[in-house]
């Protein structure tokens, strides 16, 4: 969630069209977000059909980010810490594999 950079609907989506092209705040950075239209990657008839867009962490996201010209956003360092695109989860910690998988 650290890395979204906005939320697509489905542009037919009754529910959704009077926050087409309106921004929303991310709850944990105070980031403005822009309320995207996308008919490809958002299906009216699963969950809630709003979904958040990741560009720099997902492959799906990523095709509608450079589609909607988002900003992409690592919140990772090298060596897997958060860096100052997390916010309030900006920590020195580095991330671990509990189960010691690769």
């Amino acid at each position: 969630m650290l890395g979204d950079t906005a939320i697509a609907v489905h542009p037919d989506d009754e529910r959704y069209k009077h926050l087409h092209g309106k921004h929303a705040i991310h709850p944990f950075n105070g980031r403005r977000i822009p309320i995207i239209s996308d008919e490809i990657l958002v299906d009216p008839e699963f969950g809630t059909s709003a979904v958040k867009i990741t560009p720099a962490h997902d492959p799906n996201d990523f095709m509608v980010g450079k589609h909607h010209n988002l900003e992409f956003i690592n919140i990772f360092t090298d060596d897997g810490k958060i860096n100052q695109y997390g916010g309030a989860f900006d920590r020195d910690a580095t991330l671990q594999n509990p189960r010691g998988c690769d």
